[in-house]
């Protein structure tokens, strides 16, 4: 089995790290009536999750 490119490692790793922001932005929904400060802590773990996935692009 070869090792993939780094071009398809980052797509490959973007792609999921998208999955997990969609995911920590809908615990974070979850969570909207309940507890700000969660809300809060998952939106921005959100938001580092998808400047991870830019820099990954930019490669």
């Amino acid at each position: 089995m070869s090792t993939p490119t780094k071009k398809q490692l980052a797509a490959r790793h973007t792609r999921r790290l998208k999955t997990m922001q969609e995911q920590l932005m809908t615990m974070a929904e979850q969570w909207e009536d309940i507890d700000q400060y969660c809300v809060n802590q998952l939106g921005a773990l959100a938001d580092q999750v998808e400047k991870t996935a830019a820099e990954l692009k930019e490669d």
